[in-house]
């Protein structure tokens, strides 16, 4: 067709492709004059030097007509210097075509000359590929989480989120890990667009802790509570105290959550009126999880009540609990002499005889232990962890004045020492700061419930300050839950609690993950006083200071009954205290090889948690750094290293894009390494999964930067002179369930390579990689040229491209869904068995539910997974 200036064609203008399609209005001499109805401007050019592209489109292709409608050519013809295109409803000259044309389909670009250095190509490929390959990992939400990769911790995160409704009691015990685990877990979630809205319940002096923790560690950005004017409708994540349950229930049950995070659950009592909005949350989420290091403190009638919150289908009676729970001994020691106990388990407990020994203790967890509903990791299973040492200060008395004086002079002889104090009530944090002050002048950091949340916050910050700080924290027993100081190593306990789930509570403020010093707690006393009784039953007894004892508060409960002249020599007789030693070393036995037993083998699954945390580390050493400094010289951002693993990132003027996406304005200090990350939280911890890369990602792909490209190839094996086209595609998966489908396809892209003297597809022979190693850039009017010159045969490679490339996604289309079918069947065989272990008949509704989402995500990746194109480069093979 001719390229001869005509009035009434459409041209674009190379430099200026936001101008739109513009119309040749007139041709004076050498002048030619164009223009512009969408920027309503007007261009003149020499003809000779026109830096203009000509639009034409082919038979088949969709064009936008200037009513806004839509239509395909059917046929093109040419007259007196016009294009014409045939429809379905008639014939459409060119001049009838829309001014709004988008450059941004990679083939138009490629036939109009909108091309880009092959560097560009390669860095959008580039970047396609690490979001590609971290959705195929199927480690999403875990992988930008700012914190150690410790394996029970990603066990849980990893297991609790396979099951199609996340319903799961944290139960670790103190200082593991639990708000992490829960934060992964919601970050799993709302990486797989499995949830939009959360709603987060904590115990009220928690809140702004668990704000800083998402916003550091996970890069969320809650909504805190804000009275009766908070607005529950908007916003993603929703944190709400305790105390603001009752009063807000109406509002929380209209606010469409989908799930609910109750931190320190046990705070939340059956027939109150919290527990009750509690209930109907429960019934209205899918997804909810509950938090307690001590599920059982106030009673197993208050845990077995949280338990039928997450699955009301298994836990149908406490009888029916303390039935099951007969077995676990049993039970656990066969698992045990697996293999050889295999027989005796198959026929015990009808299994199928087909499935692995894995297999049958997968299953036997989960009908016959607390399954996948409760999760406790404990102390003695994982490595690493200090010792804990109690030290008995004796004193003459057990009066508070004596104990504040001693506590002074001790102060005095510990140095730089950060020290943790904790007294029951807020009197005597009172004047314990009140003493030390006006009598040695000590300054002293308050923590009590008196106090507003923003200055418990202060006092804490001020506490770990290390320079500016105080050396000593007074709390009232609120302290004792939830804070972390492991950066302190001494606990003084100015009088005892009642039980001994708040005595460990105290001390794991300080034992918890992190600690690497051996935690000391310190306990003054009068010598035979009412704090040295107490001492004694805990520390000699009921073995649970210097240990962490899951026997202690049942036994507690047991005998002690709330009469303060317990806790005298004449109640801890010989006789007495050995039979409650007796009670302690049976049930701890109990326990341990039973109920406990199995909840540690479900908790943390070995080899799986290392292998899972293996597979995160190894996956991180492909970091994003490179992609970066390559963004950094394209997109004309300054990014450059400052300290050891440490770079500046800071935007610029000049840059090609508004704004760098979870970069403030003005620039930040950021690190690719997670080491350096959990001990520098004023970084910006960058990962394949951080939203500084997900953010670049959209931003590149819904733009036309380095959609096409044109480059020489030296190659003496293929024939000079001769093309090859390369496409790419992205496997688009147009539905509201895409981001639950993509973990099932095996590849996010499909690559075709087509030479043109051959109908074979070479993409499987020459990688990415190898091309971009030995191709070379071309000058753009070179470039140009190529393209004009063989633009008819570029639509056919094209073509032949375009159905490699379906053949290939329909394999990949099959897989997926066979993958995702398997996965929802073994879901919903889980559910029968279960109903069959317990008696029940299956949740019909909850099968129902798997069974559509099953059918859903199969059909969405059979029926609405599609080729989009995504880049095309054209090669010219040279000598």
């Amino acid at each position: 067709m001719t390229s001869e200036f005509v009035p009434g064609q459409r041209w674009v203008i190379d430099s200026e492709p936001e101008l739109g399609l513009g119309i040749v209005t007139a041709v004076q001499g050498r002048t030619i004059t164009l223009f512009f109805e969408q920027a309503e401007a007007e261009r003149n050019y020499a003809t000779a030097q026109a830096p203009l592209t000509r639009i034409q489109f082919a038979v088949d292709d969709e064009i936008t007509l200037a009513d806004g409608s839509r239509t395909i050519a059917r046929a093109v013809h040419e007259q007196d210097g016009l294009v014409f295109y045939q429809t379905d409803d008639g014939m459409v000259a060119e001049t009838q075509l829309s001014s709004e044309i988008s450059l941004r389909q990679p083939l138009v670009a490629l036939l109009t000359g909108q091309l880009d250095a092959p560097k560009w190509f390669y860095f959008r490929r580039k970047l396609d590929g690490g979001i590609s390959r971290t959705w195929q990992s199927r480690l999403g939400g875990l992988l930008g989480v700012r914190a150690n990769l410790i394996p029970h911790q990603l066990y849980v995160a990893w297991m609790a989120c396979e099951r199609e409704k996340v319903r799961v009691l944290l139960a670790d015990e103190v200082g593991l890990g639990k708000t992490i685990e829960a934060g992964m877990i919601l970050s799993r979630l709302l990486k797989f667009e499995r949830v939009q809205r959360t709603l987060i319940l904590v115990p009220d002096a928690l809140q702004v802790q668990w704000l800083v923790e998402l916003v550091r560690k996970f890069s969320l950005t809650p909504s805190l509570y804000s009275g009766e004017e908070h607005d529950f409708i908007n916003g993603q994540v929703h944190i709400v105290p305790h105390s603001a349950l009752a009063a807000e229930s109406e509002r929380l049950l209209t606010a469409e959550f989908e799930l609910t995070i109750v931190d320190e659950a046990h705070h939340l009592l059956p027939a109150t009126p919290e527990f009750q909005c509690l209930d109907m949350l429960s019934q209205l989420c899918d997804h909810l999880v509950l938090l307690t290091a001590t599920p059982e403190q106030l009673g197993e009638q208050s845990h077995f009540a949280r338990l039928r919150l997450l699955d009301p289908a298994k836990f149908t009676s406490l009888d029916e609990l303390h039935s099951q729970e007969q077995h676990y001994q049993q039970l656990n020691q066969q698992i045990r002499e697996l293999p050889a106990s295999r027989d005796w388990l198959l026929n015990q407990y009808k299994l199928d005889s087909s499935n692995s020994d894995e297999e049958l203790v997968d299953q036997l967890l989960d009908v016959h232990g607390m399954g996948r509903v409760m999760f406790r990791n404990v102390r003695s299973a994982i490595k690493g962890f200090p010792q804990r040492v109690a030290h008995a200060h004796l004193l003459e008395d057990d009066h508070w004045d004596t104990k504040f004086e001693w506590l002074a002079n001790w102060i005095k002889q510990q140095g730089d020492e950060k020290i943790l104090v904790i007294c029951h009530s807020i009197e005597q944090v009172k004047d314990c700061e009140s003493y030390l002050w006006q009598k040695h002048g000590i300054d002293a950091a308050l923590f009590h419930e008196e106090q507003n949340l923003i200055d418990r916050d202060k006092a804490a910050a001020y506490f770990a300050d290390k320079d500016q700080g105080s050396q000593l924290l007074i709390c009232s027993e609120i302290g004792s839950e939830g804070r972390n100081f492991q950066f302190s190593c001494h606990l003084v306990c100015m009088d005892l609690p009642e039980h001994p789930d708040l005595l460990e509570q105290r001390i794991g403020r300080l034992d918890r993950i992190g600690q690497n010093r051996n935690v000391n707690i310190h306990i003054p006393q009068g010598e035979n006083g009412y704090t040295a009784q107490q001492f004694f039953w805990f520390h000699q007894v009921l073995r649970c200071i210097e240990e962490q004892n899951p026997a202690a508060g049942q036994v507690h409960d047991e005998i002690y009954q709330g009469d303060n002249a317990f806790f005298s020599e004449t109640t801890f007789t010989d006789d007495f205290v050995e039979q409650a030693k007796t009670k302690v070393n049976t049930l701890q036995l109990m326990i341990q090889e039973g109920r406990d037993a199995l909840l540690e083998m479900n908790s943390c699954r070995q080899p799986f948690a290392d292998e899972l945390t293996d597979k995160i580390s190894l996956f991180e050493k492909e970091s994003p750094f490179e992609l970066v400094e390559t963004a950094s010289d394209l997109l004309n951002f300054h990014f450059e290293g400052s300290h050891q693993g440490t770079y500046s990132l800071i935007p610029s003027d000049k840059m090609l894009i508004p704004a760098l996406p979870g970069i403030p304005p003005e620039g930040s200090e950021v690190t690719f390494s997670r080491d350096i990350a959990n001990h520098r939280e004023d970084l910006i911890f960058l990962t394949w999964d951080s939203p500084f890369i997900s953010g670049l990602w959209e931003m590149i792909h819904h733009s036309s930067l380095g959609v096409a490209s044109v480059a020489t190839l030296p190659n003496r094996q293929l024939p000079a002179g001769h093309c090859l086209l390369e496409v790419c595609f992205d496997l688009s998966v147009q539905s509201p369930l895409s981001a639950q489908c993509l973990p099932f396809l095996s590849e996010h892209s499909v690559r075709a390579l087509v030479l043109d003297i051959s109908d074979k597809n070479l993409a499987p022979l020459l990688s990415e990689q190898a091309l971009q190693d030995n191709i070379q850039a071309v000058k753009k009017h070179l470039a140009r040229e190529v393209v004009n010159s063989r633009k008819d045969e570029i639509r056919l490679w094209f073509k032949k491209a375009e159905a490699f490339a379906e053949q290939e996604s329909k394999k990949l289309r099959k897989q997926a869904a066979e993958h995702a079918r398997h996965f929802y069947e073994v879901e919903t065989e889980r559910l029968i068995s279960l109903a069959a272990a317990i008696g029940n008949e299956a949740d019909k509704s909850e099968l129902q539910r798997i069974q559509e989402r099953s059918e859903a995500i199969v059909e969405a990746l059979n029926s609405s997974t599609l080729l989009q194109l995504s880049a095309v480069r054209l090669m010219v093979i040279t000598d």
